[in-house]
Protein backbone atom coordinates (compact mmCIF):
# COMPACT_ATOMS: atom_id res chain seq x y z
CA UNK A 1 0.00 0.00 0.00
CA UNK A 2 1.50 3.36 -0.96
CA UNK A 3 1.74 6.62 1.60
CA UNK A 4 0.15 8.91 -1.15
CA UNK A 5 -2.59 8.27 -3.08
CA UNK A 6 -1.95 9.21 -7.17
CA UNK A 7 -4.43 11.42 -8.92
CA UNK A 8 -3.90 11.92 -12.23
CA UNK A 9 -4.30 15.68 -13.33
CA UNK A 10 -5.45 17.06 -16.63
CA UNK A 11 -1.77 18.33 -16.93
CA UNK A 12 -0.44 15.43 -16.13
CA UNK A 13 -2.40 13.55 -18.71
CA UNK A 14 -1.13 15.88 -21.59
CA UNK A 15 2.14 15.79 -20.71
CA UNK A 16 2.07 11.59 -20.39
CA UNK A 17 0.71 11.54 -23.54
CA UNK A 18 3.67 13.44 -25.04
CA UNK A 19 6.10 11.79 -22.83
CA UNK A 20 5.03 8.21 -24.46
CA UNK A 21 5.97 9.41 -27.89
CA UNK A 22 9.35 9.88 -27.05
CA UNK A 23 12.02 7.13 -28.51
CA UNK A 24 13.37 7.08 -25.44
CA UNK A 25 10.46 6.41 -22.77
CA UNK A 26 10.54 3.13 -20.83
CA UNK A 27 7.12 1.57 -18.88
CA UNK A 28 8.79 0.60 -16.17
CA UNK A 29 11.29 3.35 -15.40
CA UNK A 30 8.51 5.32 -15.18
CA UNK A 31 6.63 2.81 -13.01
CA UNK A 32 9.19 2.59 -10.51
CA UNK A 33 9.52 6.49 -10.25
CA UNK A 34 6.14 6.68 -9.70
CA UNK A 35 6.04 3.80 -6.82
CA UNK A 36 8.95 5.49 -5.57
CA UNK A 37 7.35 8.68 -5.04
CA UNK A 38 4.21 7.10 -4.09
CA UNK A 39 5.82 5.51 -1.04
CA UNK A 40 7.72 8.90 -0.07
CA UNK A 41 11.04 7.43 -0.60
CA UNK A 42 14.10 8.95 -2.01
CA UNK A 43 14.75 8.90 -5.58
CA UNK A 44 18.60 7.93 -6.80
CA UNK A 45 20.67 10.21 -7.94
CA UNK A 46 20.42 9.64 -11.59
CA UNK A 47 16.88 10.63 -11.83
CA UNK A 48 17.88 14.27 -10.80
CA UNK A 49 15.72 14.50 -8.15
CA UNK A 50 13.92 18.54 -8.68
CA UNK A 51 11.02 20.35 -7.95
CA UNK A 52 8.25 20.03 -10.34
CA UNK A 53 6.37 22.96 -9.53
CA UNK A 54 7.28 25.98 -7.44
CA UNK A 55 4.33 25.42 -5.54
CA UNK A 56 5.29 21.58 -4.59
CA UNK A 57 4.88 20.13 -1.14
CA UNK A 58 7.55 18.10 -2.30
CA UNK A 59 10.76 18.37 -0.63
CA UNK A 60 12.15 14.82 -0.42
CA UNK A 61 15.19 14.07 0.04
CA UNK A 62 15.87 17.59 -1.75
CA UNK A 63 18.26 20.73 -0.61
CA UNK A 64 17.39 24.23 -1.08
Amino acid sequence: MSKYKIEYTTKFKKQYKKMITNKSYNENNFRTVVSMLANDEVLPEKYHNHLLEPKSNRFVGMPY
